[in-house]
């Protein structure tokens, strides 16, 4: 069976993704945009859709569909997967088409919206062709389900990142309780309030946030809170992010809206207990009932559990075990590979 997939963007943990697993089962790929957000080392001969005209872009999905037998979509609201379903929907001989999605679900406030939204994917995900791969096991494989799709045709596929880049042999914890925030300045990340927490509780304590990432909120929030104890450093990547996630006592994710947050598999893949709101896709499986950090319900919960673990230490370190307990056992690249294998058996098997 010949297999083809389709990256949103050359993204760091999507690039490696593409190295490990689909390189690795002879998968061919390409990436829609050429460029992320997430730095990443892309190969020269890698293919970019959005370098493409218009007329070399619908002849190269017209090309991956005739030649492949399943496809793999990043996403299912970009303009190749709707070209591809199309296709199939009034093609004779029938491909299955995977949409891989990291969304949870979530009912749209605006009922105009929400009824658009029911129409869509009610229509794609009952199909029959159309396999739904959910970056969780709770609410990602819930959305499939509440929009229609059989259960036969919903599998796990990972949310997943390089674990290994963020091993290393001993946590070992500084000797200033370090909280650590990795992401975007920007609104839905929180982070305003995550400091207001933080000077809320530890002005008079030996503890420091320190803040990577860059955004639209950046110059506001160091005008405002910039400190010796809220300590911004700005863009981050590769071993220099990842010195920082090693010498941190604990990993802060505050967003109200955070479909997945891959951050939080790379704090745990760094020996990190983690703290997440309710809204953070990554907790349903990498914290809830795992021991490996704290859910918050809310802001002043997400202080107190930050103080929590500031003033017990066997809970902060137990928790930091378990995490990286996890990472290496069980949520990494040999997860993905057995899942992936599964749908292109089950694909085989309905032929």
């Amino acid at each position: 069976m010949k297999v083809f997939c389709y990256f949103i963007e050359p993204a760091s943990y999507s690039v490696d993704l593409a190295k490990q697993i689909y390189e690795k089962n002879n998968i061919d790929y390409c990436f829609i945009y050429s460029t992320s957000l997430v730095k990443s080392a892309t190969k020269s001969n890698e293919v970019f859709l959005q370098n493409k005209s218009l007329l070399d872009k619908l002849a190269f999905v017209l090309e991956v569909f005739r030649k492949y037998d399943f496809i793999i979509v990043n996403g299912y609201n970009n303009y190749v997967f709707i070209i591809t379903f199309l296709l199939n929907f009034f093609c004779l001989k029938k491909r299955y088409v995977a949409t891989e999605s990291d969304t949870q679900l979530i009912t749209p406030k605006n009922p105009i919206i929400g009824i658009v939204k029911w129409l869509y994917l009610s229509i794609i995900f009952r199909n029959k062709y159309v396999l739904g791969f959910a970056g969780g096991n709770y609410t990602h494989k819930q959305l499939f389900r509440n929009y229609g799709m059989d259960e036969e045709r919903i599998f796990l596929m990972p949310m997943m990142v390089d674990n290994a880049k963020f091993y290393h042999m001993q946590k070992e914890f500084p000797t200033t309780f370090t909280f650590l925030y990795v992401g975007r300045l920007v609104a839905h990340k929180n982070v305003e309030a995550l400091i207001k927490q933080f000077n809320h509780h530890f002005t008079d304590k030996d503890a420091i946030l320190k803040i990577v990432g860059t955004g639209k909120e950046e110059e506001d929030l160091k005008r405002h809170f910039s400190s010796d104890k809220v300590i911004f450093l700005g863009k981050m990547f590769d071993e220099e992010l990842i010195n920082e996630f090693q010498n941190a006592s604990c990993f802060v994710c505050p967003s109200i809206f955070e479909p997945w947050g891959l951050v939080v598999n790379e704090a745990m893949s760094s020996g990190l207990a983690v703290i997440a709101s309710k809204q953070v896709g990554a907790t349903f499986d990498l914290i809830e009932k795992k021991e490996t950090g704290y859910v918050a319900n809310n802001m002043k919960e997400f202080g107190e559990k930050m103080l929590v673990l500031y003033n017990n230490k066997e809970k902060l370190v137990r928790f930091s075990a378990n995490a990286i307990k996890l990472m290496e056992e069980y949520w990494n690249y040999n997860l993905y590979n057995n899942c992936l294998s599964n749908s292109i058996k089950k694909v085989e098997e309905w032929g």
